[in-house]
């Protein structure tokens, strides 16, 4: 078992292809599958199941590309700290996150990441969390932000935050006061414009009425954020939010935000990192910085009514 066997094999796994690993390695493709017969024989286990689309990782190949990975990583770490340096972090990361979190958060990471690695390049994609933990189960992003309540096994939650979630209504809404508190029974009865049934708030607040044993009175379906508020801004039903979401509108005394008490809706924000591919280097320190700046923005006051 040699070094070189071990990174390739990492990135067939990392690309879930072998044909995509030998020209992302420059190696002829036969070559490439020899090293993994090689591998299988030398360990005596299957480490690839092919289908049509590809190869995955079998149990087994799953281990050995996060053991190799580990080991590489330590050598390259072995290698800096005896000469006294640590390369610089390189290469494009692919991010996915929530629409109501890329709305806070996408603009001050990308500023951040240029300013601190300018080097790396970050990708952002936007889509439901559902969406976002499809896309890191078929490598299609390396990390995402979603909200808890998408469990894989395949796939490693980190929990960051807590947001809580509030009644949001028209200014001009008669009753709806400066801010308030409203009890969750009676919040939930109000009309309400939500998102589409896909959207993990629209299940959120689902789950929490069922629970209360109450039927919602949803009068508007939109998944667009500003034509939702738009609706809510115009007295024609409320919606339940983050704070995060509506703090211009707040701050320019067009909506106003009310806490649900009795019982409080929350709402946890995690970090996805799939258990089926090997981190690299740059994805590994990209997430504790990812994690850190959302930390530093809770701590700040930037990501209100959330919690560490």
């Amino acid at each position: 078992m040699e070094f070189r066997q071990l990174r390739n094999f990492i990135y067939i796994v990392e690309l879930s292809s072998i044909t995509a690993a030998a020209e992302r390695l420059n190696i002829a493709q036969p070559a490439l599958s020899r090293q993994v017969k090689t591998l299988e024989s030398e360990l005596n286990v299957p480490l690839l199941r092919r289908h049509g689309r590809g190869v995955m990782p079998t149990e087994e190949g799953i281990r050995l590309a996060n053991r190799a990975k580990a080991i590489l990583d330590d050598l390259e770490d072995l290698a800096a700290d005896i000469s006294g340096h640590q390369a610089p972090l390189n290469g494009t990361v692919t991010l996915g996150l929530p629409p109501t979190v890329s709305e806070i958060l996408a603009t001050h990471l990308i500023e951040r990441t240029m300013e601190t690695y300018p080097e790396v390049k970050l990708r952002i994609v936007s889509g439901f969390s559902g969406h976002v933990q499809d896309w890191l189960m078929r490598g299609k992003i390396d990390l995402g932000v979603a909200y808890e309540g998408q469990k894989s096994p395949s796939i490693k939650a980190q929990p960051i935050i807590v947001e809580q979630l509030f009644l949001i209504q028209s200014a001009k809404t008669a009753g709806a006061g400066d801010g308030t508190p409203i009890s969750t029974r009676k919040a939930l009865q109000e009309p309400l414009i939500l998102p589409n049934p896909e959207h993990g708030l629209r299940g959120r607040v689902e789950s929490i009425a069922h629970d209360a044993r109450i039927d919602l009175n949803v009068v508007l379906e939109i998944d667009i954020l500003p034509t939702m508020l738009d609706f809510v801004g115009r007295g024609l039903g409320s919606t339940i939010l983050p704070l995060v979401s509506v703090a211009p509108d707040i701050s320019a005394g067009r909506l106003v935000a009310r806490p649900m008490k009795r019982p409080t809706i929350n709402r946890t924000l995690v970090l996805m990192t799939p258990l089926n591919h090997p981190g690299s280097r740059l994805t590994n320190s990209f997430a504790e910085f990812l994690t850190a700046e959302v930390q530093n923005m809770v701590t700040s006051g930037q990501w209100p009514g959330t919690t560490l």
